[in-house]
């Protein structure tokens, strides 16, 4: 059961779809990118069930709290966002959902957690004193 659940929760809730979507939920209230990942989790977890045994369900927890939390916090920092951070945090989340794509459909292995930094800076520059 243990390891179900561990294997599954990590392999679900580390990735940009869960901290971009639920970033732009809680900025826009635009939850699509969540919905997607929902749909393509429900289907990793099927088959993950199948394998490991039903910790694996159990892995809906961790996401939900690790999502509603990224969600609530976009909502309490979004009186900072300028029209301006909200484009770069666009731009960086759209390219990071991009590479999240290149990895399933191609033997390429992005790894796209080690770029989730990228939105932080993307919205610090929107705030620099010169143009990029």
């Amino acid at each position: 059961f243990v390891e179900g659940f561990v294997t599954a929760s990590l392999t679900v809730c580390i990735g940009a779809m869960a901290i971009v979507g639920s970033i732009e939920d809680g900025l826009t209230g635009d939850y699509s990118i969540l919905l997607t990942k929902a749909i393509l989790d429900l289907i990793i977890i099927m088959v993950m069930t199948c394998s490991m045994g039903k910790g694996c369900a159990f892995s809906a927890i961790p996401v939900f709290v690790l999502q509603g939390l990224v969600t609530v916090l976009a909502v309490l920092i979004k009186p900072l966002m300028t029209e301006s951070a909200l484009g770069n945090l666009s731009l960086v989340g759209s390219i990071l959902i991009f590479c999240v794509g290149v990895n399933l459909v191609w033997e390429k292995k992005i790894r796209v957690a080690n770029l989730l930094p990228a939105i932080i800076f993307a919205v610090a520059a929107a705030f620099l004193p010169f143009p990029l």
